[in-house]
């Protein structure tokens, strides 16, 4: 079974030969500084160019046993297109916003629709899409999208956003519907150019920060707007949801997704209990897998698959200081379970 024929049946909740073992990309970073070294395209210049950052994901792949194509390699690129500026780091720090565009919430008005095609590094990521998928076809190409809460929290103070949701809920509701449009536009683009499947990363939009309430008031319908959207154009999507997720159990039994991307706070047993009608994908602890040991990422790999988690995949993205041996012993973990 190919590795896009894998993945895609899986969420589609139909039989397949193994679990699959993906890092997606995005927020879940697919990058080790090893493999940048090795192929000559290292960070921070690999962000700007898309031929290099089409060639490290591709070489990531075949180093590391991981069986997508996850690119970009950081979670800024719409908030850049939308006026954020952006420091893109070293070789082994990620891009991160340095100026918000917004110092308050109803300043949303004052945001310009995006055009995937000409903004920011939109159109990098574009043709970087592009090229792997008519590379690598065999092999699942995943666009990314940051979670509409997550991604105001990149255009405004955080502390200044959460205090709006009680101070001005309205411009609130008004910024996350502004931003899910632009999002559903680039998430098309995307799909367009060759993604296989949308993961959307909303890390910001955690439990333990909106509990259920909030969560099920700014977040859920949020992400189902755009999660239907892409249902439109016959995708699947998985959403990575941050943190300790037992607080927002019952809300994310409302959530449109195939499939639902957890953090190593996480336990995968009570998680399929508790939200019974969603896939599970996750969670080797991202600490662990920089640090080893190898046998203790074996251990841990095997007891998640052995639990039914239906994707394997690190909790959150990889630091660029992960040893590619370590990556492997939880790819190889999940073809050694065939």
């Amino acid at each position: 079974m190919i590795e896009k024929e894998r993945l895609l049946k899986v969420l589609q909740g139909k039989h397949v030969d193994r679990t699959p073992v993906i890092c997606p990309g995005g927020m879940m970073t697919m990058a080790s500084r090893e493999v940048m070294v090795k192929t000559g395209c290292q960070w921070p210049a690999v962000h700007r160019d898309a031929k290099k950052m089409a060639e490290l994901s591709i070489a990531m792949r075949s180093e590391t046993g991981m069986e997508n194509l996850g690119i970009p390699f950081c979670m800024t690129v719409e908030a850049e297109a939308f006026g954020g500026e952006v420091e893109d780091g070293d070789e082994t720090t990620e891009p991160n916003i340095v100026h918000y565009p917004l110092k308050s919430v109803k300043q949303w008005k004052n945001l310009k629709e995006l055009d995937p095609y000409k903004d920011g590094r939109l159109p990098t990521i574009l043709e970087c899409t592009a090229i792997v998928s008519r590379k690598v076809p065999d092999t699942p190409v995943i666009g990314n999208l940051v979670g509409p809460f997550s991604l105001a929290t990149s255009l405004i103070e955080a502390m200044t956003l959460f205090k709006a949701l009680l101070r001005e809920p309205d411009d609130v509701h008004g910024l996350l519907s502004f931003l899910i449009k632009n999002s559903i536009k680039y998430g098309k683009a995307l799909i367009n150019n060759g993604a296989d499947l949308i993961v959307i990363s909303d890390p910001s939009a955690t439990g333990e920060i909106l509990g259920p309430k909030l969560f099920k008031e700014f977040a859920i319908p949020y992400l189902n707007r755009m999660i239907n959207h892409i249902h439109m154009f016959e995708k699947l999507v998985i959403v990575h949801i941050c943190g300790d997720i037992s607080a927002i159990y019952g809300p994310l039994n409302e959530l449109d997704a195939e499939c639902i991307s957890v953090d190593s706070a996480v336990n995968i047993k009570e998680a399929r209990a508790m939200i019974p009608g969603k896939k599970l994908m996750g969670n080797v602890s991202t600490i662990l897998l920089q640090k080893g040991p190898i046998l203790h990422i074996q251990k841990i790999s095997k007891n998640l698959l052995d639990l039914g988690v239906d994707i394997l995949a690190p909790a959150c993205g990889l630091s660029a200081k992960t040893p590619v041996r370590h990556i492997k012993a939880m790819t190889e973990a999940a073809i050694l379970d065939s």
